[in-house]
Formats: C-alpha cells, sequence, structure tokens
C-alpha cells in the first residue's frame, strides 16, 4: 500500500518551498511531500553572479515555453521563461527584491474581501514582509547618496531571505542618477518603503557572491517529516467524489493525501494540472474529451505580466568601470550586478481617451500608483553580436497595471504536450497608452546630457518621436519580464472568474488548494518573486491555523 502523506505541495518553485518548510515546522510535524517536476538546481555555478543571465537559458533550469503566435505583434511567438527545479523561477530570475506599492495590496484586500492582504494592521503584508526579508547591512564601501540608511534600518534581518546591496558601483549607476536629476525625476531613498515611486537603488537576493532561491532559503536543511522528491512530473490529482485524496505522476505513479493536496505548480502548470483533472471550463474540457469534475470558467484565464519594450544603447566601455576604487574584484561578482530603477507615473496616460474609458473604479486605484517602471541595466554585448569588449546599457519600460489579459489552455490532452500560451501583450487600448508615453519618456531620458556624453551609438531605437513610430517600435520589441499572474485567480464568492477563495482553496472542490502567483488577482507594482514568497507565508499561516498544526 502507498504511504500516505497528511499534505502533498506539488511544485518546488518559489511559495512551494515556503510551504514545506512553514506546515513541515509547525508543532504537531505533519508529513509533507514536495513533489517537484524539475531537478534539484543544486549546482553552485549557476548561482554565482556571473552565472545570473547563464542560468535561465539552462534547459535544466528552464521549461522553455513559447506564445502562441501573437496576431496583434506580427505573428511573433514570444518567449515564456519558466523555472524549472527547486527554487523555480527564483533560480533563473533577475534577482531583483521589490515588494511594490502599498495601494496594491489594499486593492487586493478589497477584490477578495480579506483584510490581511492590507499594507498596514496586525496580520498585514508590510508585518509578514518581515517574515521573509533578511537585509543585510549596507557594505562600508561607497553608496550612492540617494540611499537612506534611516529608512532601510526599518526592514527585517531576520527572516528567511538573504537581501542585500552592491559591494560596488559602476559610473554608469551613477549617471542614471544623474541623469534622473537632469530630467526632474524624483530619487526614492529606499524602494521597498511601500512606495517605490522615484529613481531608486534595488537590492538584489545574493549574499556572499551567491544566489539566493525559494530552496536555498527554505529547503537547506529540512526536517525528517518533509519528504522532497525531484524530477517528478505531477499530470492530475485523484479524486474520491469531489474530494481529492491525491496526484497521479507522468510515469503513473499514485501519492496519497490524508488531507490536502496543494499546488505550487505556477502560473503555467497550475492552471494545467486543475484542466488535465477536469476542473476548469467544460466547453474546454469537453473539446479534449477530458471528464468534467468541476465547471470553473476562471481556470487558465486572467492571464497577466508586465511586459516591456527594450532601447538598447552601446556606451563607452569606460562607464562600465568600477566607481567604488576599494574594492579590486570584478564588479559583477561584487555586486551581483543590482539595477537602478524607477516607478513612475505618466500625466499623459493618466488624462488620455483610454483612461477615460476605463472603469471608474479602475481610475481612482490607477490614480495611486505608478503607471511604468524605468529600469537602465548593462547587458552582455553578445546579445547585440558586438565586441566582447563593448558595454551596453540597456533602458527598458515595462508596463504596470496591465488591462490586456491573456490564458492557459490545453492543447492536448496528453499531459506531456505544453500548453497554449496566449500572452497578448498590449492588445488593451490602455496598455498601448502606456507603452508609447512610457518609451517618449524612456528616449527622452537616455538623451539626458549624462548619457549624451558616453553614448557611442542606439543599438535598436524608434525612428522617431511620433506616435506611430514610438508605436512600431514598442509592437517590434516588446518582451515579457516573466512576471506571469493570475490564472487561477482569487476572488470573492460572487466573482464568477475565480479559481480560488482568500484562503486558497479550489472552489467547488475539497481538500485541494492552489498557492503560487497564479492566485494573484492583480499585477503588483514590483517584480513578483516576492509576491510568491507572501502568498506561501500567507498560506501556510493559513492552514496552520486551520488544522491547528
Amino acid at each position: 500500500m502507498p504511504e500516505i502523506f497528511d499534505f502533498i505541495i506539488v511544485g518546488g518553485g518559489t511559495a512551494g518551498p515556503v510551504l514545506a518548510n512553514r506546515i513541515a515546522n509547525s508543532v504537531s510535524k505533519p508529513k509533507v511531500l514536495l513533489l517537484e517536476a524539475g531537478g534539484p538546481n543544486d549546482d553552485a555555478s549557476l548561482k554565482s553572479a556571473e552565472a545570473r543571465f547563464a542560468a535561465v537559458m539552462n534547459p535544466s533550469m528552464n521549461w522553455g515555453y513559447k506564445s502562441t503566435p501573437q496576431s496583434h505583434l506580427d505573428d511573433r511567438r514570444i518567449d515564456c521563461y519558466r523555472g524549472r527545479g527547486l527554487g523555480g523561477c527564483s533560480a533563473i530570475n533577475f534577482s531583483c527584491w521589490l515588494i511594490g506599492h502599498k495601494e496594491d495590496f489594499n486593492r487586493w484586500a478589497a477584490l477578495v474581501g480579506d483584510d490581511c492582504w492590507k499594507w498596514e494592521g496586525e496580520n498585514g503584508v508590510k508585518k509578514r514582509f518581515k517574515k521573509i526579508e533578511n537585509l543585510h547591512a549596507l557594505p562600508e564601501t561607497k553608496q550612492p547618496a540617494v540611499l537612506n540608511p534611516e529608512s532601510l534600518s526599518t526592514h527585517s534581518n531576520n527572516g528567511m531571505v538573504d537581501i542585500s546591496y552592491s559591494q560596488a558601483w559602476t559610473e554608469a549607476d551613477l549617471l542614471t542618477f544623474q541623469a534622473a536629476k537632469q530630467l526632474g525625476h524624483p530619487l526614492n531613498g529606499d524602494i521597498n518603503s511601500g512606495d517605490p515611486t522615484g529613481w531608486g537603488v534595488v537590492p538584489v537576493t545574493f549574499h556572499n557572491g551567491q544566489r539566493i532561491t525559494a530552496a536555498t532559503a527554505y529547503l537547506s536543511n529540512p526536517t525528517s517529516n518533509l519528504t522532497i522528491v525531484t524530477d517528478t512530473v505531477v499530470t492530475r490529482v485523484l479524486f474520491d467524489g469531489k474530494t481529492i485524496v491525491g496526484v497521479q505522476t507522468m510515469s503513473g505513479q499514485h501519492f496519497h493525501a490524508s488531507k490536502e493536496v496543494i499546488l505550487s505548480a505556477g502560473t503555467v502548470d497550475s492552471p494545467k494540472v486543475l484542466l488535465l483533472s477536469g476542473i476548469g471550463p467544460k466547453d474546454e474540457l469537453a473539446k479534449l474529451s477530458i471528464p468534467l469534475i468541476h465547471d470553473l470558467a476562471g481556470v487558465g484565464k486572467n492571464m497577466k505580466d508586465h511586459c516591456m519594450v527594450t532601447v538598447p544603447v552601446q556606451i563607452h566601455s569606460e562607464a562600465n568601470a568600477s566607481a567604488t576604487p576599494s574594492v579590486d574584484s570584478d564588479p559583477l561578482q561584487a555586486m551581483g550586478q543590482q539595477v537602478p530603477m524607477a516607478w513612475l507615473s505618466s500625466p499623459a496616460a493618466k488624462s488620455s481617451k483610454e483612461f477615460s474609458a476605463l472603469p471608474k473604479e479602475t481610475q481612482a486605484f490607477l490614480q495611486k500608483v505608478p503607471s511604468y517602471e524605468l529600469i537602465a541595466t548593462r547587458f552582455p554585448p553578445a546579445k547585440y553580436n558586438l565586441s566582447s569588449d563593448a558595454c551596453v546599457m540597456n533602458f527598458a519600460i515595462c508596463v504596470m497595471n496591465a488591462a490586456s489579459t491573456g490564458s492557459i489552455t490545453l492543447a492536448s490532452s496528453n499531459p506531456s504536450v505544453a500548453p497554449n500560451i496566449d500572452v497578448n501583450y498590449l492588445s488593451h487600448p490602455y496598455d498601448r497608452r502606456v507603452a508609447i508615453e512610457g518609451l517618449r519618456a524612456l528616449v527622452a531620458f537616455s538623451h539626458m546630457p549624462a548619457f549624451a556624453a558616453v553614448t557611442e551609438k542606439v543599438i535598436e531605437g524608434p525612428d522617431g518621436d511620433s506616435e506611430e513610430e514610438l508605436w512600431a517600435h514598442a509592437k517590434k520589441s516588446v518582451a515579457p519580464v516573466f512576471h506571469f499572474a493570475g490564472t487561477c485567480k482569487m476572488g470573492r464568492e460572487e466573482d464568477e472568474m475565480a479559481v480560488v477563495d482568500s484562503d486558497f482553496k479550489v472552489r467547488g472542490v475539497t481538500g485541494l488548494r492552489v498557492v503560487d502567483h497564479s492566485i494573484a488577482p492583480l499585477m503588483v507594482n514590483n517584480h513578483t518573486q516576492s509576491t510568491a514568497y507572501l502568498i506561501g507565508e500567507t498560506a501556510a499561516e493559513k492552514i496552520i491555523i486551520e488544522h491547528r498544526l
């Protein structure tokens, strides 16, 4: 007879290890099984700062998904990188630690009817982040004046995830802050204060030169009641009536759970498992002859991402030299390549006809939060077929609060076939408006005297500043930020498209939850690994209380 576990967690990406750690370490010490489709991701060389760009291209760490052809983007198929193996996307992402705007979480609370998502409060998000963050002190080397040590001191240094600031800065980094001042953009001394507005210094999930992942942070010392099994693909959940009692793997193996099965397979694969199990839109399941267990319209719908538009510029190589003389090591290693970033509002977008056409409630929220993110980062020249000693500054704007939605649907009832991923970027008129106005602001920023003095050539940019030329470049260069969310969204009972309730429980069945970024009802103004950690911690608290663990 197969072994029975109390809890089975499907997916060891970002939220899954948080859940596994917290539940296994609860007072009652329940038996927990963590099943991960990929490998252990234990190659130390892929966690180094130098491998920050290489890890994502490793096929053992990336599922290599692509979108369906995007008819409104010249039929392009867009890369949809998803982390594979323990740590998931936290093992291949850009490692930036950004938690977002407090109004994002207040809106989240209102949308799902649960005050635990509010920013403030006894059990608010701000307090819960302190369980996650272990922010290390600023290095003694010279730091940009924009940093506010007083505000940074209010962050936690007792959490599970190591977060650090740079030991070294390049001249290009400092030019970014000069250009911001020249253009009149605000500076932000603590971009993780609950208001990311303005240019700030973004800390990274690197410590002592090594990438911190959810697996290194939460699974380094597993307790004896936690079993971790890798290279095991779960294809569907097992039922007794409408109660979930276990899971089935690609090889046909069964694992059983006495309390709950929890899907933490991510925004692409959690809805895939639900659909293969017969939970989802009945018409879609009928087309593939999948027996219907529960008709749930929202499974795979409401897919969101922060998409970006880029303008790469070649600058003088000396601008990439260290501006921190006391650091002798390669700046790449010393800093883990942290990046200056800004969250900014667009008055032009917020006064546009596209904005006026949005629902009044949406308009009221968008007035409180930024419109786009502006990034100035250095990319490896190999991407642009330049000489090895070339220095590339890649300017990018990322559309925040996207109105466009995509979807995940099954391409086949065969679980080995990748699902259809329709990203649907910039399909909504308001998103197109934000992209155009954000790109206009990006070009102005890149032309500031601080950058003009070191620019050699624009590698690829808009042909001019007309609306048509800006849109043509946006349409051609739009790319994912890989912050996929929403395909199993959380919502109130009256929300027909909600897949889970505020306790993460899947509607219409018993014993099944989804706990990963797919449940996010909105896109937070951040880089979303922090949200995935937060989701894991929040769900763990609820599960421990409910089961009296």
